[in-house]
């Protein structure tokens, strides 16, 4: 299993990848374009990468509102005001390239 890249631009779309904590991640080729565009620091994927945490003062995956979805990437600061959503398909948490403002 590969690991998470560090960059949106070295995301292959449909490709599972491994956390650092071992959770199983894909992403379509929409949430790739929407990566690139709207994180250029990458904050979203290091939030993925670091997984669930307390929905309160915390970058990484919190519990998602929007309905057939999950999880969602949460960042705080620059950036921080979207969040990308996803649902578990098979055990993998996928990322099918919704994204909302808060």
């Amino acid at each position: 299993m590969e690991p998470l890249p560090q960059q949106w631009k070295d995301v292959q779309p449909n490709i599972v990848y491994q956390t650092t904590n071992a959770l199983l991640v894909s992403f379509s080729a929409e949430q790739v374009k929407l990566g690139i565009k709207y994180d250029q620091s990458s904050k979203h994927l290091k939030a993925i990468d670091k997984g669930q945490v307390p929905q309160r003062g915390n970058i990484g995956l919190v519990p998602s509102q929007e309905e057939g979805y999950d999880l969602k990437s949460k960042v705080l600061g620059k950036g921080g005001d979207r969040r990308f959503h996803a649902k578990f398909i098979d055990g993998i948490l996928h990322f099918p390239g919704l994204a909302t403002e808060h």
